[in-house]
């Protein structure tokens, strides 16, 4: 039957019964002339002839008559000369002044007819889609022209044709009466296809809309590409939506092949699962769906004559890929793959015969043309019912799992009951012997948890009057994380008539080690200050001396090698003045829209090889308004985290601190709080953090 149809011969298409040589004879009762048997074509390989050319006596001899059942001549550089000659009846008696003459191809490039006039001259209609739509004898989506004949009357009418796009050159004679019947009936069967194709985008996305799978978003974007790529070839898309832009129209064609072959592409992998089913078949349909995104590109810049046959070889090309993949995973088992061959062997067939019917190897007929909407209407109808039967099975399975899952939680709950029948006798002996460890070890536990407690608050006794900081600090924050629940980091501030200190510290040790250290350094710095205060780089160097002194006496020998880093800060609020000193801990402060930072020197405080007499370095800043500072310990820089579990690092940090200093400082500390906490995740807090943030 297939052979039947796209090979039957042109008799299959009966002549009209006044058909006489290659003159149609028009009569008052005949409402439509197919003109195919009446046609005799020119092929004009350089383009150069005119009209006069080929009716001259030299040329006009050399046309071929026509005898197949359309004329095709697919892809081809020539433009081709067509006449046919119509002849009218003498009775006047119902005779139809005016006729349509349709040319069936709406995707042609340049058309021309050429009319006789009593003169002697030729009547000139120029059309072709690249030309505006407005430019039309009727405004149709294919080539129409009104053709006037009197009672009696014989004229030879040429068309010059000439396209990049296949040359294919279906006409037919309409009565007024006729014509009007066709349209009515095409534009009907066209309301049919694409409300089809409409109400399946629709329900399709209700569903996607409900049960959230992709694939029936890949489904609806694939059949919406398609029926774009349908409106161009048909020619309705001109006429309905890129009437003003012919060059808009020109490369839809091959810009929705591929557009349609991407979504084509994704859905079959979606719908197949081939990451799972079909390994290779993904990786091969991931390379259409690639190639397919430089063709679309190429399509809106290369000529058409090339990448149309690129987008026409590319797309049968991933057909038979699609195709290959669904068999695949056919024999592999997977159900939906059954709906999937089903409705893409309807559609694959159809392109095929419809991209050999381009090429001009088939012939032109009923079939050939419309076989794509036939297919791709049985293609979505089909893949519709192959979505919904895949969802029904993946429940069914689900049902079955969940209970095969539920008959192996009551086999294991039954085997759990003896277990532990077994089990319990063995448990009580042993709980005894248990509980009077477990007894012992909270005993021990909540001794070394109030012993840390109460040194928590020794240790807080040395911190800071939040009153006095509150009087002399117009906005700050203090971000205090001990890794245990105290720790060797603490932070400073002490007022005096012409100002403050305020710095941090960070002592040998974490726990009880480190907050001894912290109370050593705590009580120093307290004594020092009050006798020299406004001297951010004595103050480091007295409290060397003094924590070295401490530690190493010279009567006894060291045991340990302990110290502390420190950064301190005095505010001068006479003469608006801040002076700095560090000792490995840093200054970063903000000030003309620009992060500063300020290094201390590589000198730590108190260690066995601390030198007592290394003098450390005063840096002086003048306060300006909208400026803001910070002094923090390497705590925070130094936490490991983030997907391959590096450290935080200064550059994170001071890029964190650039992008929040113009903030209010309770919003700063939150987002270096939550930054922190982000980067860290699940990972061990390394050492104890504090930072201090203040500003004018």
């Amino acid at each position: 039957m297939l052979i039947l149809l796209l090979f039957r011969p042109v008799l299959a298409q009966e002549l009209p019964a006044n058909f006489s040589g290659n003159t149609v004879i028009l009569d008052e009762r005949t409402d439509q002339y197919p003109l195919e048997p009446y046609l005799e074509y020119l092929e004009d390989r350089d383009g150069k002839w005119s009209i006069d050319d080929v009716t001259s006596a030299e040329i006009s001899g050399n046309f071929i008559p026509n005898k197949k059942e359309v004329l095709n001549f697919g892809y081809t550089d020539s433009a081709y000369w067509i006449r046919f000659a119509l002849e009218t009846q003498k009775s006047k008696i119902g005779f139809q002044s005016e006729w349509f003459l349709e040319l069936r191809y709406p995707l042609l490039d340049h058309v021309t007819l050429f009319t006789p006039l009593p003169a002697g001259d030729w009547m000139v209609k120029k059309t072709g889609d690249r030309l505006p739509f407005n430019h039309r004898d009727v405004k149709h989506h294919n080539f129409v022209f009104r053709i006037k004949m009197t009672p009696g009357e014989k004229q030879t009418l040429y068309f010059h044709i000439k396209s990049q796009s296949t040359l294919e050159i279906p006409l037919t004679l309409w009565s007024a009466t006729g014509f009007a019947e066709k349209v009515n009936k095409k534009q009907f069967a066209s309301g049919i296809y694409y409300g089809v194709m409409g109400a399946m985008v629709l329900y399709n996305l209700f569903i996607f809309l409900s049960v959230r799978d992709r694939s029936y978003l890949f489904y609806v974007l694939y059949i919406t590409s398609y029926v774009f790529f349908q409106i161009c070839l048909s020619g309705e898309g001109y006429e309905y939506i890129w009437k003003d832009f012919p060059w808009c129209f020109n490369h839809s064609i091959p810009f929705f092949i591929v557009f349609t072959g991407f979504w084509i592409a994704q859905f079959s992998r979606s719908f197949l699962h081939t990451k799972v089913n079909s390994p290779r078949s993904d990786k091969a349909l991931s390379f259409f769906m690639a190639g397919s995104v430089v063709l679309m590109v190429l399509s809106l810049t290369v000529s058409y004559a090339s990448v149309i046959r690129a987008a026409t070889l590319w797309i049968l090309l991933e057909m038979g890929t699609v195709l290959l993949t669904g068999a695949v995973c056919l024999q592999r088992g997977y159900r939906a793959a059954r709906y999937f061959m089903l409705a893409w062997f309807a559609f694959l067939s159809g392109t095929i015969i419809y991209s050999l019917k381009t090429f001009g190897v088939l012939p032109v007929n009923f079939f050939t043309s419309y076989i794509m909407q036939f297919g791709s209407a049985l293609l979505v109808i089909l893949l519709s019912l192959g979505l919904a039967d895949r969802i029904n099975t993946e429940r069914r399975e689900k049902l079955i799992a969940q209970e095969e899952l539920l008959k192996a939680q009551q086999e294991l709950l039954e085997t759990h009951e003896q277990a532990t029948e077994t089990l319990e006798k063995e448990v009580n002996e042993r709980t005894g012997e248990l509980r009077a460890t477990l007894e012992q070890m909270a005993n021990a536990n909540k001794h070394i948890l109030e012993s840390i407690r109460y040194a928590e608050k020794i240790q807080s006794s040395l911190l800071p009057s939040k009153i006095a900081m509150d009087r002399c600090l117009n906005d700050y924050f203090i971000i205090e994380e001990p890794r245990h629940i105290i720790g060797g980091d603490i932070y400073l501030f002490e007022d005096f008539e012409d100002g403050y200190l305020i710095g941090v510290m960070d002592c040998t040790g974490h726990g009880i080690p480190g907050a001894l250290m912290t109370m050593l350094a705590g009580s120093a710095f307290k004594r020092i200050v009050q006798k020299d205060h406004d001297n951010p780089a004595h103050i480091l160097k007295s409290l060397n001396e003094t924590v070295k002194t401490s530690l190493y006496p010279e009567d006894r020998p060291a045991l340990s090698d302990d110290g502390m880093d420190a950064g301190i800060c005095f505010v001068n609020t006479e003469t608006r003045t801040l002076t700095f000193a560090g000792a490995r801990i840093p200054l970063i402060y903000a000030a003309d829209n620009t992060l500063h930072v300020l290094k201390g020197d590589r000198q730590s405080i108190g260690y066995k090889k601390a030198n007592t007499d290394f003098d450390f370095a005063n840096h002086h800043i003048p306060i300006q308004s909208d400026m803001s500072f910070y002094l923090s310990t390497d705590g925070i820089t130094d936490q490991p985290g983030g997907p391959k579990r590096f450290p935080f690092g200064n550059r994170r940090f001071h890029a964190l601190l650039n992008d929040i200093w113009k903030k209010p400082f309770d919003e700063q500390k939150v987002r270096i709080m939550d930054s922190c906490l982000k980067w860290k995740n699940k990972e061990e807090q390394r050492d104890d953090m504090t930072i201090v943030g203040f500003g004018f």
